[in-house]
């Protein structure tokens, strides 16, 4: 970085469990999660993440180890990825449409330790994972109604948590031990891109990276403590692990959960997130749903005003999470009623960001200027390198190991090729022919 400020120092040093920490503590009574009926506050998320990490202690779930995750977004989603991580462990969501033969392969190449499903087709699609030899000891599952009471590595979400209090009350110092062997450079997630499961390539996340790019996205949109969220897409994407996970926990903010997708245009209205990404499918509807609404009925200001308030997004800070030009037609269409789409840019292996225009400062046409504490360059041949905080620890091998994907210098080679302007705001403006996994858009 050219430059480090205090923010920057904070977020390179910190990890998950302080983060959630100095949140807890400071806005114990806000609302944190919202899932149908149910809503935690800070104070009981975090009791609950304290909960769950000694439950997943008690079944064996060690430092390094990777806990694999498939469900719907809902709470209990969200607070066993963030338990195992206050373990050291590595929790990893696998996509909800993968196959069989898919979720068998991640499990090998994972050697995932324990698994926690949601219901009967989440089951099914790890019937041959389950089937064959595996490191799987534990299944835990949510919906009692599957529980496979024949084999032993089966148990229910009640009984999981019923044997995290029994551990935490046996041994109280437990997760103090375990938070303090956690640094910065541990291993917090592994996300495998869904488009490429013929081709594993586990990206590894760290807490620093998490850290550092919930403090980045911070830093560009400065939302207020206790403004709402909507989790909407897969955990498995990395735009949702980050903004509706750690950055949530970063900012204080509210999440909502919605387990359907089709209904996101529903609930946008009922939530009114103050930060949405919004994926190609999304972004789709919404200008479908714009262009339906009569000219007139959207050409003043207050009219403008009106129809943000009438899709749910009257008072968003919105970057759209698309890596591909936004046609300017629909650019011009939410412009006019008081909207700016702000584009950019990232691959799983920048933790999802690398850069972004925001309402302050943005051009259309480019997907923006770097993420502080972001470097970019362009290589001779046009292929776009990032150097900084948010690039990954590498990617994890089947025995293991973790293989960097930097050069000596810390350069990683993203497979997109693009320009800089005098400005530092970046166009891509095209791909090149060998890429590897892991480069996939923000969003599907």
């Amino acid at each position: 970085m050219s430059t480090v400020d205090d923010w920057a120092e904070a977020a390179l040093e910190t990890t998950i469990p302080r983060l959630l920490s100095r949140t807890t503590a400071r806005f114990a009574d806000e609302p944190a999660l919202t899932d149908g009926d149910r809503t935690y506050t800070w104070k009981q998320t975090g009791e609950e993440v304290e909960l769950l990490a000694a439950a997943l202690h008690a079944l064996g779930l060690q430092r390094g180890q990777t806990i694999l995750l498939m469900m719907s977004n809902r709470a209990e989603h969200w607070l066993a990825d963030v338990a195992a991580a206050h373990l050291g462990a590595v929790p990893s969501t696998l996509h909800p449409g993968l196959s069989q033969d898919q979720v068998h392969a991640i499990v090998a190449h994972s050697r995932a330790r324990v698994a926690v499903l949601e219901s009967g087709d989440q089951l099914r699609r790890w019937a041959k994972a389950l089937r064959n030899d595996s490191t799987v000891e534990h299944v835990v599952v949510l919906d009692e109604a599957v529980m496979v009471s024949a084999d032993h590595r089966f148990r229910t979400w009640d009984d999981l948590r019923r044997q995290g209090a029994r551990r935490a009350e046996e041994d109280p110092g437990l997760l103090q031990r375990a938070g303090a062997r956690i640094s910065p450079g541990t291993p917090a997630a592994v996300v495998y891109p869904s488009e490429d499961c013929d081709h594993l390539k586990g990206v590894v996340l760290t807490h620093r990276n998490l850290c550092f790019a919930a403090a980045a996205l911070h830093r560009i949109n400065r939302p207020e403590p206790g403004t709402t969220r909507l989790s909407y897409l897969p955990l498995s994407h990395i735009a949702e692990r980050v903004a509706g996970v750690h950055a949530a926990i970063h900012d204080a903010a509210h999440v909502h959960f919605c387990g359907d997708r089709t209904r996101v245009l529903a609930e946008l209205p009922r939530t009114r997130p103050a930060l949405f990404f919004a994926s190609s499918e999304v972004l789709s509807q919404l200008t479908g749903a714009l262009r339906d609404i009569p000219a007139e009925q959207r050409s003043t200001p207050r009219d403008g005003q009106r129809v943000r308030a009438r899709i749910g997004l009257s008072g968003t800070v919105w970057p759209s999470t698309r890596s591909g030009p936004i046609d300017s037609e629909v650019l011009e269409l939410f412009s006019g009623i008081g909207l700016e789409v702000c584009e950019g840019w990232g691959l799983i292996e920048t933790t999802g960001c690398a850069t972004a225009n925001h309402p302050d400062d943005r051009r259309t046409g480019t997907v923006g200027r770097a993420m502080p504490g972001v470097e970019l360059r362009i290589a001779p041949d046009g292929e776009v390198l990032v150097r900084g905080p948010l690039v990954c620890a590498g990617y994890l091998e089947a025995d293991g190991m973790i293989r960097p994907v930097t050069d000596t210098d810390g350069w990683l080679c993203t497979g997109e090729v693009g320009e800089l302007d005098p400005h530092g705001y970046l166009t891509i403006t095209g791909r090149k022919a060998e890429l590897f996994g892991g480069n996939v858009p923000l969003a599907r």
